[in-house]
């Protein structure tokens, strides 16, 4: 049965290190025009499907862990973005009321810390609700969110928005899609690939245990002496944690920022894209990153539409595929294997 373990985990682990080395390698062959031809579009929506992995791989924590509902999770990434920008940019927030600007290295580092608190904040009346009224809950800090970025015009300029976001550079190394978009995918891959560690570390340690147990049965978990509390404020801070530093890193790759990013539609494209992949695991949220970004890129023409096409993904996956495309491939997994058994038989 050991060995049985070990195989599942040493196979596990060759198709993460060769789907990272594919990662590494086809950019690198575009860039150089080594078979495959050199693509900037390409690059943007890697950029755009690693920065949105890390968006539903927090969302994950909270719901899929946790099992705490929020579709408000626009609020979080538009705090980090707001959040890095403002302390970073040379003509707005520090920049110009106190004339003192930050590297956008740390400045996305604090910004998300500043989302975490503000999700630790969410949780408290957050955790004396379920469901439609937890939901609703994080609707209104979505809208509550919105309104204060876009109202208040001398801190956020409003829905003029603001230009010319500074780029991140590390030790002399610009990083930014206007420069390079080659450069900027590979430092949202390492973020990326970094996050989904720290989120392995933190679902398999006591901390994660705690989640699943709330996620799992409540009541029991509070009678095992659980501190519920306690958890679910911790799942709120390092959601809105990673929520918030994928947030910053779009501020930084788009170099433009306003509140039309951030509506409630942003939210529901971040539920959307964790449900189609599957919530409690790690593939999952990096599938469903993946394949509704690519699909909300070719719907570009349908704009009109795509909350109708989203809205109708997530009744479809509701009512016959609640776990996912993950789950779905583990039901055709354990199908095969049950008719090789009886043909074994």
């Amino acid at each position: 049965m050991n060995n049985k373990i070990r195989d599942v985990l040493k196979s596990k682990k060759s198709i993460a290190i060769a789907a990272v080395a594919l990662l590494v390698i086809v950019p690198f062959m575009m860039e150089h025009n080594i078979i495959l031809r050199q693509s900037k579009y390409f690059y943007l929506l890697l950029s755009f499907i690693c920065i949105y992995t890390i968006v539903t791989s927090g969302l994950d924590i909270l719901f899929g862990y946790t099992g705490q509902v929020s579709f408000g999770h626009a609020g979080f990434f538009c705090i980090g973005a707001y959040a890095s920008v403002l302390m970073s940019h040379p003509e707005w927030g520090f920049g110009k009321w106190f004339g003192i600007t930050l590297p956008p290295i740390l400045t996305i580092f604090l910004a998300a810390l500043i989302a975490a608190l503000f999700g630790i904040l969410l949780s408290i009346p957050a955790n004396k609700l379920v469901f439609h009224f937890l939901a609703l809950l994080t609707i209104a800090f979505n809208y509550l969110v919105l309104l204060a970025v876009s109202n208040f015009a001398e801190l956020t300029n409003g829905y003029i928005g603001i230009t010319r976001v500074p780029e991140i550079n590390i030790f002399g190394f610009s990083f930014s899609t206007i420069s390079s978009k080659y450069k900027y995918y590979y430092l949202v891959l390492f973020f990326t690939i970094l996050f989904l560690i720290v989120k392995q570390h933190i679902v398999n340690s006591r901390i994660g245990r705690g989640f699943i147990s709330i996620r799992d049965n409540l009541m029991a978990a509070n009678g095992c002496g659980v501190n519920i509390r306690y958890y679910k404020t911790m799942s709120f801070a390092i959601s809105a944690f990673y929520v918030g530093f994928a947030g910053a890193l779009y501020a930084h790759m788009i170099g433009f920022i306003s509140p039309d990013t951030f509506v409630q539609n942003t939210s529901v494209i971040f539920i959307t894209m964790l449900l189609f992949g599957g919530s409690g695991n790690l593939l999952g949220p990096i599938l469903g990153a993946t394949i509704i970004t690519t699909i909300q890129e070719s719907l570009q023409p349908l704009a009109d539409y795509r909350m109708l096409i989203y809205g109708i993904v997530i009744l479809i996956i509701i009512l016959f595929q609640p776990k996912g495309i993950v789950g779905l491939g583990k039901n055709i997994s354990e199908s095969m294997k049950r008719r090789g058994g009886e043909g074994n038989a």
